[in-house]
C-alpha cells in the first residue's frame, strides 16, 4: 500500500482497483482505504467484461481520470485496458504486453541489440514433446518460467530433459510457460524514476543470491544497493543498456525495476523490466537516503516539472534490503519483537508485512519482515543479513491446527 499512501499523501484522489486474490491475500490498511475515493473490487484483472462494464459506470457517475498506474505485476494488462477505454494515453496496450509477456519483451529488446538469453515458447500438453522441444531449441542447463510471472514464483533450473518433463507434469497444467539459456554469474535489479526519458533516481543493487537459486526464501533474500561512486563502470555500463531497453519498451515516464545478469568474462545480460515499483524492500531501500523510491514516483506524477534535488548519499556506504520470512507456511504465532530488532543498530527501517494470527505462504513474494541495513562493504553486508535472519525468527503453526 507504500505507493497508495505517496499518492493520497500528495492530495490525489484515488480509485484503487483490486481483484480476488488481491482482497484475499493483501493487507488492506483502513486507514488507507477510508482515504480513496473509491474501492473498487472485482473478481479479476483479466475479465475484459468486468473492466469495460466498470469503465462505463464510473464515467456516467462523472468521474474523470488523468492516469491509471499499476503498482503490482498481475494489473499490467488490465491497467493498458482501462487506459484504452478512457481515451488516455499511457501505458498502451502494446506496451502492457511487452512489459508483461516475457517473450514478446525479449524480442522487442534483442531489435536493438540488447543481449539477452536465447528462449523458446515450452509446447503445452505432452510434458516429454516439450521437454524434447526446449532440449533442441535451447539445450540444458535452462530456466523455465511463466511468459507472465512474477518474482521467481514457478520458476525452477533444470538440468536435463527427463527433469524439465517430470517438472512440467508437476507444475503446468495451467498457463503458459517459457523456456531460455541459464545465464551464469551475478544478478542486479535496477530501479528507477523516469520523467520524460531523464532519471530522476537510478541505483543498481546486486541480490545478494540470484533469484533462481532462492530455493529458501527466508536465506539471503536480499540486495546491497551498489555505490555509483565505487562502481563507476558498471554503472555507466548499466546506463547504456537501460536506455536501449527503454528506447525498445516506450518507456520515458515512470518507474522501473529491471533484473540484468552479469557474467563472468564482465559482460551485461538483459532479463527482464517491470514498469512498477520493485518488490522485496526495493523502494524500501532507498529510505536510508530520505524517500522511499515510491515517494519519487509520486513526486513525478503529480509534479513532472518540479525535478527535486537528488537524494543525498546514505549513512553507510553500502545500504540495502534483506526479507525475512516465515520458513514454514501456516499462521503467524511469534514474530520479532521491536526489541528483538533494536538489537541491531545497523538496521534503518522496518516494514513488517506478515503479524501474529495472519495466515502466510513460503515462495519468493511470501510476507514476513523487510529490514534496511547499512554496511562499511558488500562482505559486511551479507554477514549482517546473515546475523539478522538467524536471531529474528517468525514461528508458524500449520493454519489448519492453529484455527483448531
Amino acid at each position: 500500500m507504500g505507493a497508495i499512501e505517496a499518492l493520497l499523501s500528495r492530495g490525489v484522489d484515488v480509485v484503487l482497483l483490486i481483484d480476488a486474490w488481491e482482497a484475499e491475500h493483501r493487507h488492506l490498511d483502513p486507514g488507507i482505504t477510508d482515504r480513496l475515493e473509491r474501492l473498487v473490487r472485482i473478481d479479476s484483472f483479466e475479465a475484459m467484461d468486468e473492466l469495460a462494464l466498470l469503465v462505463t459506470g464510473l464515467q456516467e457517475e462523472g468521474l474523470a481520470f488523468d492516469r491509471v498506474v499499476s503498482v503490482c505485476e498481475r494489473g499490467q494488462f488490465a491497467a493498458a485496458y482501462l487506459a484504452a477505454l478512457l481515451g488516455l494515453g499511457r501505458p498502451t496496450i502494446v506496451q502492457s504486453v511487452q512489459v508483461r509477456d516475457k517473450r514478446a519483451m525479449k524480442t522487442a529488446v534483442r531489435r536493438l541489440g540488447v543481449p539477452t538469453a536465447r528462449f523458446t515458447t515450452v509446447p503445452s500438453g505432452d510434458p516429454a514433446a516439450a521437454a524434447r522441444h526446449v532440449e533442441r531449441e535451447i539445450g540444458f542447463p535452462a530456466v523455465v518460467k511463466p511468459v507472465a510471472g512474477a518474482g521467481v514464483v514457478s520458476t525452477a533450473r533444470v538440468g536435463t530433459a527427463p527433469e524439465l518433463e517430470a517438472w512440467l507434469a508437476e507444475n503446468a497444467a495451467d498457463g503458459r510457460f517459457m523456456a531460455e539459456q541459464m545465464i551464469e554469474g551475478e544478478e542486479f535489479h535496477v530501479d528507477a524514476v523516469w520523467v520524460d526519458g531523464t532519471a530522476w533516481e537510478f541505483a543498481v543493487s546486486k541480490y545478494l543470491r540470484p533469484r533462481i537459486e532462492l530455493d529458501d526464501p527466508s536465506h539471503l533474500n536480499g540486495a546491497v544497493q551498489l555505490p555509483a561512486g565505487r562502481e563507476p563502470e558498471l554503472y555507466a555500463a548499466v546506463e547504456e543498456l537501460h536506455a536501449l531497453v527503454n528506447e525498445a519498451l516506450e518507456i520515458t515516464d515512470g518507474i522501473t525495476h529491471t533484473e540484468l545478469f552479469r557474467s563472468p568474462d564482465g559482460s551485461l545480460w538483459f532479463s527482464e523490466i517491470a514498469t512498477r515499483p520493485g518488490g522485496g524492500g526495493t523502494t524500501q531501500a532507498f529510505r536510508a537516503r530520505g524517500a522511499d523510491l515510491r515517494e519519487v514516483w509520486a513526486e513525478s506524477l503529480v509534479a513532472p516539472d518540479r525535478r527535486p534535488e537528488p537524494l543525498p548519499a546514505p549513512p553507510h556506504p553500502y545500504v540495502g534490503w534483506v526479507m525475512l520470512t516465515p520458513r514454514t507456511p501456516g499462521r503467524v504465532t511469534g514474530e520479532p519483537s521491536d526489541a528483538d530488532i533494536a538489537a541491531f543498530p545497523y538496521v534503518l527501517d522496518v516494514d513488517r508485512t506478515a503479524r501474529v494470527g495472519d495466515v502466510v505462504w513460503t515462495n519468493s513474494l511470501a510476507p514476513g519482515l523487510s529490514l534496511v541495513i547499512g554496511a562499511d562493504s558488500e562482505e559486511q553486508f551479507t554477514e549482517r543479513a546473515l546475523a539478522l535472519e538467524a536471531a529474528l525468527v517468525f514461528e508458524t503453526r500449520p493454519a489448519v491446527e492453529a484455527a483448531a
